[in-house]
C-alpha cells in the first residue's frame, strides 16, 4: 500500500466528483486542462492522508472585472 498522499476533486455547489483518489501529479494535470473552466483551487483537510480539493465553475467577480477591463 502506497503512503502517497491522495486528493479527490469536488465542484464546489453540486459535490459532483470531477476527479477521485488522484495524485497531486494528476490534480495538477486536472488543474492545467481545466484551469478556464474551474476556479477557486482550494484544499480541505489537507493533514489527512486523503485530501479534499474544492473548486468552483463561478468566475469570482474579480476576475470577471478584469476580462471586462482587459
Amino acid at each position: 500500500m502506497s503512503a502517497e498522499k491522495l486528493y479527490t476533486i469536488v465542484l464546489e455547489h453540486s459535490l459532483e466528483v470531477l476527479l477521485e483518489a488522484a495524485t497531486m501529479a494528476q490534480v495538477e494535470a486536472f488543474w492545467d486542462a481545466h484551469d478556464t473552466r474551474y476556479f477557486g483551487l482550494r484544499m480541505e483537510e489537507e493533514t489527512a492522508c486523503h485530501a479534499r480539493v474544492i473548486v468552483t465553475d463561478e468566475m469570482p467577480e474579480e476576475e470577471e472585472a478584469e476580462l471586462c477591463l482587459g
